[in-house]
């Protein structure tokens, strides 16, 4: 009807815009690269759907670094250290080392995994498998697919594996609807090792500080930060560009690399302090304090002693002093500890003064001399900043020297 307006021209007078006359969609034209583009692997089909894996070899010759398997690998003291004392009865190709890549630094029922790498030792270097998760729909296909390289038979090593990466590989399977195999293998986490060994001389632990301070090495341009990827990731997902992921591939390889080269070179080092070049002191009473918890006390007499004979900055030398002591005192080496509690009290420390006291008192049974080194105590402790501490120990020197006078010069008895 002439004059009339169609139902679109009332639609189209109110700004509403119908199929026709909405512009035209522009055609996506950024580029897609899929992670095969950038790295050389391929798919393994699971029941539960397809993972990329890659999988790389690198020979001795191509590694640089220490810790490489030059000779026969002592695990004993590895063994006791992780208390896993079957430890040297295993094969060194029964290790495998971990590490992930996820959707987020603090873990969480919404952080997910997009990388697993895996590393094992074998007789001509070491060998690398790393699964990728293209889309996190694919998760039960990785997860599968973890299946064809790990066993329970196997030993896990990772580096702070046991607060983060475990953790959380469990609770993906678990919301995945599998088991993890993780639950029931044996798990060395060397973060904890490696702040017992370095804490004294490194004033950062994690792997790539140890990477360049213990290991010798160094990455190339292509590392990226760890605190990137995730972002990485989600611009991956995002644009369909995989290219920027090669950074990160290669940073998860140079992890399980180092991880596997920090292992053996910490076996070897807590297995033959004495024998590694150059000595650093500080690594060998750290040793030596590890040693010591093992009850081979004989071992940390010896590292205790060519850690002071390297040099020590002064608050570790008198703690080794006070440490090396207490060992010749529960090998009833009296005269032994006597010395070192001597050389102790030289800095002015109250505590080698009574350790002094107490074996004129009750070894030697010497009040006098005993009462000396009291009063050259009570003259140390007004070096110290008033305390607590400070007044703790004027009640108890106060209180050993009158017993001490009482011993020397004894009340006459009344009847």
């Amino acid at each position: 009807m002439e004059g009339s307006e169609s139902l679109s021209d009332k639609l189209k007078a109110l700004g509403v815009r119908t199929a026709s006359s909405q512009p035209e969609a522009k055609p996506d034209t950024r580029a897609r690269y899929d992670i095969s583009d950038v790295v050389q692997g391929s798919d393994i089909e699971t029941p539960f759907g397809p993972t990329f894996v890659v999988e790389t070899d690198f020979p001795f010759e191509a590694i640089q670094g220490k810790g490489l398997l030059s000779h026969a690998l002592s695990l004993d003291a590895m063994g006791q250290w992780s208390g896993y004392p079957d430890l040297s009865s295993q094969p060194i190709e029964r290790f495998v080392f971990l590490d992930t890549e996820t959707s987020g630094l603090s873990g969480g029922t919404g952080t997910f995994i997009f990388l697993v790498g895996l590393g094992y030792w074998h007789p001509s270097g070491f060998h690398l498998v790393q699964l990728f998760l293209r889309d996190p729909a694919q998760e039960p296909g990785l997860l599968a697919g973890l299946s064809h390289f790990i066993s329970a038979d196997q030993t896990i090593v990772t580096f702070n594996g046991k607060s983060f990466d475990i953790p959380l590989l469990n609770g993906r399977h678990v919301m995945n609807g599998f088991t993890s195999p993780f639950r029931d293998m044996q798990h060395i986490d060397l973060l904890p090792l490696a702040r017992r060994l370095w804490r004294n001389r490194l004033p950062s632990r994690a792997l790539k500080d140890l990477e360049t301070e213990i290991l010798g090495l160094a990455r190339t341009e292509q590392e990226v930060p760890g605190w990137m990827i995730p972002e990485l990731y989600y611009e991956y997902l995002r644009t369909g560009d995989a290219r920027p992921l090669g950074g990160v591939i290669y940073h998860n390889a140079q992890d399980i690399l180092s991880l596997g080269l920090l292992f053996n070179y910490s076996a070897d080092l807590l297995a033959h302090p004495l024998q590694v070049s150059p000595q650093q002191g500080l690594d060998l009473i750290a040793i030596a304090r590890l040693y010591e918890e093992f009850n081979r006390w004989d071992v940390a007499v010896e590292l205790y002693e060519n850690g002071l004979s390297q040099g020590l900055p002064l608050p570790f030398f008198l703690d080794t002093l006070r440490r090396y002591a207490n060992l010749y005192r529960k090998q009833q080496r009296f005269d032994d500890a006597l010395q070192l509690w001597m050389k102790t009290a030289e800095y002015h420390q109250v505590d080698a003064c009574v350790e002094i006291a107490k074996h004129f008192e009750h070894r030697q049974k010497d009040p006098v001399q005993a009462l000396h080194w009291v009063e050259i105590a009570q003259q140390y402790l007004q070096e110290m900043p008033a305390s607590p501490q400070r007044s703790d120990l004027r009640k108890d020197l106060d209180h050993r020297a009158r017993r001490l006078l009482q011993k020397i010069n004894p009340s006459p008895h009344t009847t």
